[in-house]
């Protein structure tokens, strides 16, 4: 979405309601083997809640439902980490950022891909100790 700073706005006629969003920013960021998507909304009325769509090379070009995230308010930053890409490989994931208002109408606000591949392997505590044990 051009500069993502398009306001999206809903009449609800018969209520006299505005609702809308209006997102300042969406992005999505690799830091070590987590995905890290942040987004902020200077407006933020009539909403239900956020979704947090991803797809992988995994989920055959679908995108997945990964997050719900109740709304803030304006002005407030978002941020969602993932910690699910790392157990597979993928070359692209991308992301869709959705909201549903209050009527139970869906929109679509942005949408980010980026290339992602681990780069090391995530190690629990019982695998580094099993590593030094005879």
């Amino acid at each position: 979405m051009g500069g993502l700073g398009a306001l999206l706005v809903i009449w609800l006629g018969s209520w006299g309601l505005l609702v809308g969003v209006e997102l300042d920013f969406f992005k999505v960021a690799v830091k070590e083997n987590d995905l890290v998507i942040t987004w902020q909304a200077n407006r933020e009325e009539g909403v239900q809640r956020y979704e947090l769509r991803r797809r992988t090379p995994a989920s055959k070009g679908q995108y997945v439902l990964v997050a719900q995230i109740a709304p803030q308010g304006s002005g407030k930053l978002y941020r969602y980490v993932d910690r699910q890409v790392y157990k597979q490989s993928a070359d692209e994931v991308a992301y869709q950022l959705w909201v549903i208002y209050l009527d139970g109408t869906a929109q679509q606000l942005a949408e980010q891909a980026i290339n992602y591949t681990p780069t090391a392997v995530r190690r629990t505590w019982g695998s580094i100790k099993a590593m030094f044990q005879r």
